[in-house]
C-alpha cells in the first residue's frame, strides 16, 4: 500500500503501467474494405497473411499507414512502476505466433487483449486502504467520495494517446470486449482516461515533451539525447509486418517491444525528474534499480546492451549523490 491509514494528508498516486504494442496490418480487413485489384495470384486461404495484398489495399486507399482499426495487436509488453519509489514492480510480455487460419489469428488477438486489460487492473487496489479510511467519514457527500476515489492505474507510454490506446480500444471493440476499468469507458471530459490533460490517468510522454509545439521528438532521438542507448538495432516499426508474416521472427518482435518499454521507463524517470516529481535521491535510487534490472543474470542480451550503451544516463544520475554529499544546492 502506498500510504497507511494514519497518513492521509495527500491523495496517493496510482501505479504507472508503462507499455508498448507492436501491430501488423489486418490484411483481410484492408482487402474487404478497399477491394483492390491484384496483379498477382494469391489463394483465398492465404490472402489474410500475404503482405502484398495489404500493400495493394493501402495503395487503393491512397494511404501509407492504416487507421487504428486496421492494426492487429501481435505483441504487448509492459512494466508496472511503483508511484513512490519509481522502481519496476511487475511485468508483462505476450506475443502471438502466426497460426494457420485467420479465425485462429483473431481468436489469439482477442485473448491477448483480454490478458492486457486484466493486467491493467491487477494493482487497482494499490491505494484502497487510503480511500476506505476516508470514505467512512459521514460528513462527506457522494460527490466528494467519487472525486476522492483512487485512480486504479496510470497508463504511460510514448505516443500512446495517438496510437497504442486507440488501437487497443478499437480492436477490443472489434472483438466485443468489455474494458474491466469502469472509469476508462464511462468517464468523459478532461478528467477521463481518454483525455490528454488527465496525466494522473494517461501520461503520454510524447505529448508532454512536445508541449504546445507542433514538433514531436521520436523516442529513439530523445532517449539517446538523455544518455540512454536507444532502440534495439536490426528492428523498427516499419520492419515488424515482414518480420511477423514472412520471416516468423516473433521472438525478435517481442524483444524489440520489450526494449522500447524499458527505454520509455528511462525517459519517464527523466521527465519526472524534470517535473520535480522525483527528488534527487529517489531519482538516483530509481536509476540504480533500472541499471541492476538490465544487468541481472539471465536477462536477454538486448537488455545488457541497453545497459552498456546507457552509461551516460547512469553516470549522470550517480552524480546527484555526489552533489548532495558535497552540500551543493
Amino acid at each position: 500500500m502506498s500510504q497507511s491509514n494514519g497518513d492521509l494528508a495527500s491523495r496517493p498516486q496510482a501505479p504507472l503501467l508503462v507499455f508498448d504494442i507492436e501491430t501488423v496490418p489486418d490484411i483481410e480487413l484492408l482487402f474487404d474494405t478497399h477491394e483492390p485489384e491484384l496483379d498477382f495470384q494469391v489463394s483465398e486461404s492465404d490472402r489474410w497473411k500475404t503482405l502484398r495484398v495489404g500493400e495493394a489495399a493501402l495503395r487503393k486507399a491512397n494511404q501509407n499507414f492504416p487507421p487504428p482499426m486496421f492494426h492487429v495487436v501481435v505483441s504487448v509488453c509492459a512494466v508496472y512502476v511503483h508511484p513512490e519509489t519509481y522502481t519496476i514492480m511487475d511485468g508483462f510480455k505476450r506475443t502471438l505466433a502466426l497460426p494457420g487460419s485467420r479465425a485462429e489469428f483473431l481468436a489469439r488477438e482477442k485473448t491477448l487483449l483480454q490478458e492486457f486489460w486484466a493486467f491493467a487492473v491487477k494493482h487497482r487496489d494499490f491505494s484502497r486502504t487510503w480511500y476506505d479510511a476516508l470514505a467512512a467519514d459521514y460528513r462527506m457527500s457522494d460527490f466528494q467520495r467519487r472525486k476522492m476515489k483512487p485512480v486504479p492505474v496510470t497508463f504511460c507510454g510514448y505516443n500512446i494517446s495517438g496510437f497504442d490506446l486507440p488501437v487497443l480500444e478499437q480492436r477490443s471493440l472489434r472483438h466485443l470486449l468489455t474494458c474491466p476499468l469502469a472509469e476508462y469507458g464511462r468517464e468523459t471530459g478532461y478528467d477521463s482516461y481518454r483525455s490528454r490533460y488527465a496525466v494522473d490517468k494517461t501520461f503520454d510522454l510524447c505529448q508532454y515533451v512536445a508541449g504546445a509545439s507542433s514538433f514531436r521528438t521520436g523516442l529513439n532521438v530523445l532517449s539517446r539525447a538523455i544518455g540512454l542507448g536507444g532502440k534495439m538495432e536490426g528492428m523498427d516499426g516499419s520492419k515488424v509486418a515482414q518480420a511477423y508474416y514472412d520471416l516468423h521472427q516473433w521472438d525478435a518482435i517481442e524483444e524489440y517491444c520489450a526494449v522500447d518499454v524499458l527505454i520509455t521507463y528511462g525517459v519517464l524517470l527523466a521527465v519526472q525528474k524534470f517535473r520535480g516529481t522525483l527528488p534527487d535521491e529517489i531519482f538516483r535510487e530509481a536509476v540504480e534499480h533500472f541499471e541492476r534490472f538490465l544487468r541481472q543474470e539471465g536477462r536477454p542480451a538486448s537488455y545488457r546492451r541497453l545497459a552498456e550503451t546507457s552509461d551516460d544516463f547512469f553516470s549522470t544520475a550517480r552524480m546527484f549523490e555526489r552533489s548532495a554529499s558535497l552540500g551543493a544546492p
